[in-house]
């Protein structure tokens, strides 16, 4: 599976445990939480942009652009698998599994969504660091996707 429809105990314990840490100051711990969790689970997409914010904060953008790409790549990834698995249906096929149609394009619509954060997450950060040629590809790609 991809994208979790839910998020698991043992990731809603990890942010828990994140968030604890990052409130007591220790943002190291909470980066070593994350960065464990994302290493195991790599389709965590919200475990990306939770790192890269902690980073952010903590003043490693570029580590914090890292993160962003990392789970921007999967992102993208798991779209164009999605779309190649769905390109091999034939019309029939397709009505005759609308329930399992239907959560397929849940999904990639949610995959977008995560695309489209992890772009403007990256654009911006990629500005703060006065990447600005790179910041405008990144906004060429929101557009372009959003144009389709």
């Amino acid at each position: 599976m991809i994208i979790p429809e839910s998020p698991s105990t043992v990731l809603d314990e990890a942010v828990t445990r994140t968030l604890d840490a990052v409130q007591r100051r220790e943002l190291v711990e909470g980066i070593m939480l994350l960065e464990k969790k994302v290493q195991v689970h790599q389709f965590w997409l919200r475990g990306y942009l939770l790192l890269a914010t902690i980073y952010e904060h903590s003043q490693k953008a570029e580590q914090a652009i890292a993160t962003i790409e990392q789970g921007l790549a999967i992102c993208v990834s798991s779209i164009r698998l999605i779309l190649v698995r769905g390109g091999r249906e034939t019309p029939e096929q397709i009505s005759n599994q609308q329930a399992a149609h239907i959560n397929i394009r849940n999904r990639l619509e949610r995959l977008r969504r995560y695309e489209r954060v992890f772009r403007h997450r990256l654009a911006m950060l990629q500005i703060h660091c006065g990447c600005f040629d790179d910041a405008i590809e990144q906004w060429s790609a929101i557009e372009e996707e959003h144009c389709t």
